[in-house]
């Protein structure tokens, strides 16, 4: 189905479709500056920083995605791991960015006041109206690039990188999305997407195949505009935003 050790799970044909849909994307994402730095451990401080304080901001929306999922489910099992993937966003907020907060210098004040840019506000706004206005499969489609792409990229990362990693400052950013913890974050989500479209219209399917592929695309611009320190849709109204 991919190239590497690109994380999949067996026998799941719609997953394979989607990732296949968003492939050019995918695979261009892992190989952006951002990342390659980041796995070398030359990535710019002023670049990581600017990442974080959106990461953060993105979160906060990232678990009311997932509260809204939750009002619309009626599936035990979805609906139980869409509550421990609310937890888990507390936790992740409290564990690897507070320590990347200290260790940057990122001030409490500075994470309250910080405001979304351009293209992570684009990046939230579809999924929050995604949320609002569509059944819970499209959420649950939504959310899915994030889970699956950062397990992903941890994992091929830690595996290319491994033994170049000691000394790294961004190695624990790496070691957590490489884990298997954080793997069955996007394992649930996949099983859930194969139960949920089985039988659909292929018309239908190619609607979330499509909405899967932007997801990726917002990915993939969070980190080319954290690269590039990128507020606005122009570097020159970046004081404006």
């Amino acid at each position: 189905m991919t190239d590497g050790l690109m994380r999949e799970v067996e026998g799941a044909a719609f997953a394979a479709s989607l990732y296949e849909a968003a492939k050019p994307v995918w695979e261009a994402g892992l190989r952006q500056p951002f990342l390659a730095e980041l796995a070398e451990g030359t990535l710019d401080r002023e670049r990581f920083a600017f990442y974080l304080k959106q990461d953060y901001l993105y979160l906060d929306d990232y678990a009311k995605v997932h509260a809204l999922a939750f009002a619309k489910c009626d599936d035990a099992q979805i609906g139980e791991r869409l509550a421990n993937t609310i937890m888990n966003v507390a936790r992740e907020k409290a564990g690897m960015h507070d320590y990347y907060r200290r260790a940057y210098g990122i001030t409490p004040e500075e994470l309250a006041t910080a405001r979304q840019s351009a293209f992570a506000r684009a990046y939230t706004t579809n999924i929050l109206t995604t949320a609002y206005t569509k059944p819970l499969v499209d959420i649950l489609i939504a959310v899915l690039p994030c889970a699956w792409v950062y397990a992903d990229y941890g994992t091929r990362l830690s595996a290319e990188y491994g033994d170049r990693l000691e000394g790294n400052p961004y190695r624990q950013w790496i070691e957590t999305y490489r884990t298997d913890e954080f793997w069955q974050s996007s394992v649930w989500l996949i099983e859930a997407l194969e139960r949920l479209t089985e039988g659909m219209d292929e018309s239908r399917l190619a609607e979330l195949r499509h909405e899967f592929v932007v997801g990726v695309e917002h990915e993939y611009m969070f980190w080319s505009s954290a690269y590039d320190l990128q507020q606005s849709w122009r570097p020159e109204w970046n004081a404006l935003a």
